[in-house]
């Protein structure tokens, strides 16, 4: 099975772009963190919005 790929708008401070996709890759293998993440925020990032409601309807189903 191919690892699912997200799209996320980039904007000028956002989400760590590394930190994001190492979190969703371990969400992706079947381990799910204990804690909710926290994310950095970093010049030309992931949209908070979209990275915050994608990972809530994963940790959701």
């Amino acid at each position: 099975m191919e690892p699912e790929i997200f799209a996320f708008a980039i904007v000028r401070r956002g989400y760590d772009r590394a930190q994001v996709d190492a979190y969703l890759a371990q969400l992706a293998a079947g381990t799910t963190p204990d804690t909710p993440p926290a994310f950095d925020l970093a010049r030309r990032g992931y949209d908070r919005a979209q990275v915050d409601a994608r990972i809530a309807e994963l940790r959701a189903g």
